[in-house]
């Protein structure tokens, strides 16, 4: 079980009693609006339960392993729109994940390759891939598996070419192809149609990501290509421990000397109410790598995470929006705890359960609360500085706190997860040691604010974008306190800029 995450050092206790005479003083300035709304943009008022935060901005954890420059974009059967895809490129990606489907590039009928099917939608594959390819530097493809014709272990040597021959074929067209994920979710629990990849065992799973990283291997030799690709898996539907330990038993034991395995990939839909424990996900694969005299320096990508596997649902539509972000906020922060290298957000637009989608469908350039989440993990500074939180339970309900600074400026991302409870937290963030840009200068305060009222779509299509909620001028300090309330799953970000 985890204890609540606190700022412990005695230095940091110092500076919350110091600030404590300085939140009373600014509590009243910092809840008057200036050239924006103030506290009265918050949907409701504090019911009593309070929440500090105590930063320490002149100390450094290092640099901030941003989840907003990591996503999935699901197609290729539906296009985003131009005012979607400017929104997606103000977010900067780094690398984006694709899917490539063999049984829809080959016909094992007739032997035939078309490399750029037409989707069922808007889209094609080169459509979609060139969309991502023009905003994304970098891209993972997930390879599916064949038609379940071919599927089969004792003669896998057809499969085989056409996995092998996409991909040549997309790594070619796209040199920013840089990973590649051996099918996806091989674990999957519940009954699929004729029509679907199907379940397999690790044994079996074992079989075909062996066959894939010799493919990897063969294209890397052939095309020499910069960067080359790498390869990884097992891609399960959560953190499934048993079948994670079975693949890596399979790799331990196979005995190729070419044998490759540059990341541990999965998902994780399974701790909506238990958020804190994903940041041990980490420390486990390690400790499994060791076990099993393998590299423990092997990183893990959660290449899908969420609280709503499938088509589920929470509550009403509206709230599960507003749930989906605050849960993306906090299982991004505790996956930055437990040093994930690679937690990437799902989804732009989903095909089918909305309540995990960015954007709005049939509303090009409108925007659901899970972007605005996002649009504020971009707005975070480049290094992370130690905050702790006296409101967050062992399992991760209630209010986390994101800290970063760079020369810049200061930016606090507080977000109070809470599921389905309903808990609202009067919050005070103390900001102190204050660093040296801000020496002897005037101090712009800004927040921003997503709740059920405010930065969301359901509730007013017309300011459905990331809104500022207060702006405001300080005279110089060594430390900085603003109070406000946040609602259940409600998120907002603090920035604090040294202006002359």
């Amino acid at each position: 079980m985890r204890t609540p995450i606190r700022l412990g050092l005695l230095a940091g206790f110092m500076i919350v009693v110091s600030l404590l005479t300085a939140a009373v003083a600014l509590r009243e300035q910092a809840d008057t609006p200036d050239e924006a709304g103030g506290r009265g943009a918050d949907a409701a008022p504090a019911t009593g339960t309070t929440a500090l935060v105590t930063v320490d901005a002149g100390a450094s954890r290092g640099q901030l392993n941003n989840p907003a420059s990591y996503h999935n974009q699901a197609g290729p059967t539906t296009l985003l729109g131009p005012g979607d895809l400017q929104l997606v490129r103000d977010l900067r990606p780094t690398l984006t994940r694709v899917w490539s489907a063999p049984a829809a590039y080959h016909d094992p009928n007739t032997d035939r390759y078309d490399y750029d099917p037409a989707g069922q939608g808007s889209g094609s594959m080169y459509g979609y891939l060139d969309q991502v390819s023009g905003y994304s530097g970098v891209l993972m493809m997930n390879v599916d598996q064949c038609r379940r014709e071919l599927m089969t272990r004792a003669t896998p040597q057809r499969c085989r070419e056409v996995l092998r021959n996409g991909i040549r074929h997309y790594k070619q067209r796209y040199p920013g192809l840089r990973y590649v994920e051996i099918f996806n979710e091989p674990d999957r629990p519940w009954k699929t149609r004729p029509d679907e990849p199907r379940a397999m065992s690790a044994a079996e799973y074992y079989d075909w990501y062996r066959i894939g990283y010799q493919i990897v291997n063969e294209v890397n030799a052939e095309l020499r290509p910069e960067p080359p690709l790498r390869v990884g898996g097992p891609v399960t539907h959560t953190f499934n421990e048993r079948y994670i330990e079975e693949f890596l038993d399979r790799y331990r034991d196979d005995d190729d000397p070419a044998k490759r395995l540059d990341f541990i990939s999965y998902h994780q839909y399974q701790r909506r109410d238990d958020v804190a424990a994903v940041a041990a996900e980490k420390s486990t694969v390690q400790r499994w790598l060791r076990e099993r005299g393998l590299d423990d320096r092997i990183p893990t990508f959660v290449t899908e995470y969420g609280v709503f596997p499938g088509g589920n649902g929470g509550s009403s539509f509206a709230e599960d929006l507003l749930t989906h972000a605050a849960a993306m906020a906090t299982l991004g922060y505790f996956y930055l705890e437990g040093g994930t290298d690679m937690p990437m957000h799902w989804v732009f637009n989903h095909s089918s359960n909305d309540r995990k989608s960015m954007f709005v469908d049939g509303a090009d350039g409108a925007v659901y609360p899970y972007y605005n989440l996002v649009r504020m993990q971009r707005m975070l500074k480049k290094v992370r500085v130690p905050a702790g939180s006296d409101a967050i339970t062992p399992a991760g309900l209630g209010v986390n706190a994101l800290a970063t600074r760079d020369a810049s400026g200061i930016a606090v991302l507080a977000t109070n997860y809470q599921w389905t409870n309903r808990v609202t937290h009067g919050v005070t963030v103390n900001v102190g040691n204050l660093p040296a840009e801000f020496a002897g200068r005037r101090i712009r305060v800004e927040r921003y604010l997503v709740d059920a009222v405010t930065s969301n779509y359901t509730h007013d299509p017309a300011t459905s974008s990331l809104q500022r909620v207060q702006r405001y001028t300080l005279d110089p300090a060594g430390t900085v306190s603003v109070t406000f309330d946040l609602t259940p799953n409600a998120m907002s970000l603090l920035v604090l800029t040294p202006v002359d």
